[in-house]
């Protein structure tokens, strides 16, 4: 059953990936999304969000039997673990597979904790639909952004691997890297530092907290790096700090626009859970009205993404502090 299963996925994988079958489904998706998003502003239902639940729960991998083996077999040689147990991470499992894996060091006899994140094709086909479909959404915003995809798997978790790295290097709070390693023709595992935190979405939103937000992505502004897909969720909150993961790829030839996206992200994110007023109060110790002012151009695009769940009301009260052109007050 199990090789009849990879089989399909095969032929799926291929067919999803001839360029007429792709244009028509990104098509189908955002004729659909539009819909919805329409039908809920008008009815004031919730369609958009079931849509989205939808579609994280038939896109989810699972960590199988046979890749808790090859996990296994990697860490035993290449981290001199023993004892070793395996288990899922929290997370959507839409576009990689996060899990924690626990063991005794060989050497020390001392207990070790990694998180590994397993990444393959159907994660790359994943991210290439969402990177075409997002950058329809910054066509119709008609903003000046882009965002890239990636050639595989391969490609893909070298890139996060080595975002994560130059921002450590940039004294950016993140997991450490151990490494990347290949599990089978298409299964690739990045081998990080576990972090003993809860995700942002998870924790009170005090004004510390809200600052450490905009404090950390002025110190990655102002050293030339991004993230390209914040949200509460890719934020780690351990020990009064915060730390970032999961990176998204955007084209480097617009940095200065990348962090104002990171910036209108961020911003979105709070006003899920924290009102307007409280988070431009902690915004503007951080970042000038210029550089809001100048992120509020992004609003639209930020509104689009799928993991953002804000209100009619927040996201009109966003626009009228954000409206290009306008004074933005610090509170």
């Amino acid at each position: 059953m199990s090789a009849w299963n990879d089989s399909l996925r095969k032929v799926a994988y291929k067919v999803l990936n001839v360029t007429v079958v792709e244009a028509v489904m990104v098509a189908f998706i955002a004729i659909v999304y539009v819909i919805v998003r329409a039908t809920d502003r008008v009815l004031h239902t919730s369609i958009r969000r079931r849509l989205i639940d939808w579609i994280h729960d038939i896109s989810r991998d699972d960590l199988n039997v046979f890749r808790k083996a090859q996990i296994m077999y990697v860490f035993k040689r290449k981290y001199g673990l023993k004892k070793i147990k395996i288990r899922l991470a929290g997370g959507s499992y839409w576009m990689s597979i996060p899990c924690i894996v626990e063991g005794v060091d060989r050497k020390t006899k001392q207990p070790k904790k990694f998180m590994a994140k397993i990444i393959n094709d159907r994660s790359a086909l994943m991210h290439r639909y969402m990177t075409i479909l997002r950058n329809l959404g910054v066509l119709a915003e008609r903003a000046t952004l882009a965002f890239d995809g990636h050639e595989g798997a391969q490609d893909m978790i070298e890139f996060e691997r080595n975002s994560l790295i130059m921002l450590k290097n940039r004294r950016v709070n993140v997991p450490e890297v151990f490494g990347t390693h290949k599990l089978n023709h298409d299964d690739y595992v990045l081998v990080m530092q576990f972090i003993e935190g809860v995700p942002l979405s998870r924790v009170e939103l005090t004004d510390e907290v809200i600052g450490q937000v905009f404090s950390t992505l002025k110190t990655m502004e102002d050293t030339g790096v991004f993230h390209g897909d914040i949200k509460l969720d890719n934020f780690l909150y351990s020990d009064g700090r915060l730390y970032i993961v999961d990176c998204l790829k955007i084209d480097r030839r617009e940095l200065w626009r990348a962090n104002d996206f990171d910036l209108m992200c961020a911003i979105c994110a709070l006003a899920q859970q924290v009102p307007v007023d409280r988070i431009f109060g902690q915004a503007t110790r951080y970042h000038t009205i210029e550089e809001l002012r100048r992120a509020g151009s992004l609003l639209g695009v930020a509104l689009n993404k799928v993991d953002l769940d804000i209100s009619e009301d927040t996201a009109k009260e966003l626009r009228a502090r954000l409206e290009i052109g306008q004074t933005i007050m610090a509170q």
